[in-house]
């Protein structure tokens, strides 16, 4: 936290990677999401005007000075916009009141970024040279790409209406609207959305509404990845706003024949903070596919051959002489999850398979393709909080699922077309 912005955000993307570094680290490096920089109102008056070239009074009827969220790239206000304000936008934007946010970068957020990027790749260096620690120079250099998009607002402007498309038959889960004019490198105009910080209710109490949730969260990301290909990155619980809508007909008649006093209200997901979003090229669609499907079989082999695709190298015994190990280590992995299954008649815990595979996977050196890691640490990261709302609900049946309609058909013809 004390070396700078980019340091923390290499912690947060580095905290993902489980592949590459241990689990306890990961845990520790989570704790990240919670450093939270704010900058002085001073510099949002003046980028945004410099943004825009109008005055704060011309735009808006409001702007609250202290920010209502800050992250290490940039900082959100709430607002309201004028009427002058108002009549700028696209007739066919979804204004909703007037109430935008504005999100600011931080002063010299992007030369500080990219001046400790260089920082970081030396230091990475020296530990390589010092200690044999490769990875965290590998890491490093993966970490470019994420940390560059997130940099500039307009791309996260793009991804926002990119995402809004694939929802809009989705009454159940929307994202924050970009108010265009109001759209540049530095500031970010968006539809403010109401809502509880998921963060906020996360794991406090078992409540009626848990499993509709759990089960939409795990929906919702699966559509982004097999129907879409187009995956928000960056799914921590601080990125998901929970607001309740009244129960719909169906959850009417389910209370009244079974007698209960109230209808279940229906949960509805905002996800924010688009900045990080990847889409993956045909061949690691299949792999991914093929993955997954290997993982909800339990085919130990099968994942082994899978694993060693998703690599950042092409690995062959030259150039992998521990390839038989690697590959036995990952056949006795799943052994012993098939014979849980067995003991329990029920499939083993998503998580536990993936942090006991990546851990086979960082003892041998295996590094996993940036896009790919990214991919299934958001599955699995959403596996995490939607079994805790729903002991219940298994990553793995939903895998098999999907694996059973959406691979078998559709994802097929997408790869190939």
């Amino acid at each position: 936290e004390l070396a700078g912005s980019a340091f923390v955000k290499w912690g947060q993307w580095a905290s993902t990677r489980r592949d590459m570094f241990p689990g306890d680290l990961c845990e520790e490096l989570e704790c990240l999401y919670t450093c939270v920089p704010s900058h002085k109102y001073a510099h949002t008056k003046k980028l945004v005007e410099a943004a825009f070239g109008q005055r704060m009074e011309d735009m808006f009827e409001w702007f609250e000075e202290e920010p209502c969220a800050s992250g290490s790239i940039a900082q959100v206000h709430k607002a309201k916009l004028s009427d002058q304000g108002a009549r700028l936008i696209d007739a066919k934007g979804d204004q909703r009141g007037n109430v935008v946010a504005v999100k600011v970068r931080h002063p010299n957020v992007e030369h500080k970024l990219l001046r400790d990027f260089e920082l970081m790749l030396i230091m990475a260096d020296v530990a390589d040279e010092i200690g044999d620690m490769h990875v965290i120079g590998e890491s490093v250099r993966q970490f470019r790409g994420p940390l560059l998009e997130q940099l500039d607002l307009e791309h996260e402007a793009e991804a926002l209406c990119r995402f809004n498309k694939n929802f809009r038959k989705n009454k159940d889960v929307s994202f924050p609207m970009p108010l265009y004019p109001y759209v540049s490198n530095d500031v970010l105009v968006e539809t403010f959305e109401e809502g509880i910080m998921f963060s906020e209710i996360f794991g406090n109490g078992t409540h009626p509404w848990n499993r509709r949730l759990a089960q939409m969260g795990l929906n919702t990301l699966f559509k982004m990845l097999l129907e879409d290909n187009f995956v928000h990155a960056d799914l921590h619980p601080g990125n998901i706003l929970i607001r309740f809508k009244e129960p719909d007909f169906w959850a009417r008649v389910h209370a009244s024949f079974f007698g209960y006093k109230e209808a279940v209200p229906r949960p509805h997901i905002t996800l924010l903070d688009t900045g990080m979003s990847t889409s993956l090229a045909a061949q690691d669609r299949k792999t991914l596919y093929d993955f997954f499907e290997s993982i909800s079989a339990l085919d130990g082999a099968y994942v082994a051959e899978t694993s060693l695709k998703m690599s950042t190298k092409p690995l062959d015994d030259q150039s992998f002489p521990s390839k038989p190990q690697f590959v036995h280590e990952i056949e006795e992995l799943f052994k012993d999850f098939r014979a849980y299954m067995a003991a329990n008649d029920d499939l083993p815990p998503a998580a536990d398979c993936m942090v006991s595979l990546l851990d086979i996977f960082r003892k041998h050196r295996v590094g996993m393709k940036s896009e790919l890691s990214v991919v299934i640490a958001t599955v699995f990261m959403m596996e995490g909080w939607a079994s805790q709302l729903d002991p219940d609900l298994k990553v793995m049946k939903t895998m098999r699922n999907f694996s059973n309609y959406n691979f078998a058909t559709s994802f097929t013809t997408l790869c190939t077309a």
